[in-house]
């Protein structure tokens, strides 16, 4: 029989591993404007920008206020990545102290 809390731990640590591959695909899609790989104005590509903005922006604006970008680079993802890392290895932890 499995636990019954290990669905609720599943169920977050997914959306957390989401929220992560979204962030990459804006990431991609960012250098691939800068670099002029894909047009901008191509239907698909702003509408998947839109969309990896829509859902990256609320946590990615309050670190970008707190964290001046640094030689003209944007860390606040690279923030983002490493405390969505540390709450997912707590996470497991706090499951495991559960069981």
């Amino acid at each position: 029989m499995r636990d019954p809390y290990y669905p609720i731990f599943w169920a977050i640590d997914t959306v957390l591993t989401l929220f992560l591959i979204v962030m990459v695909v804006r990431i991609v899609l960012s250098w691939m404007f800068a670099f002029q790989v894909i047009n901008p104005r191509h239907p698909f590509a702003w509408q998947l920008d839109r969309f990896s903005r829509a859902l990256t922006d609320p946590v990615l604006r309050p670190i970008q206020r707190a964290l001046p970008p640094m030689g003209g680079m944007d860390l606040s993802p690279l923030v983002v990545f490493i405390l969505i890392y540390v709450l997912q290895m707590y996470l497991w932890q706090l499951y495991g102290a559960l069981v």
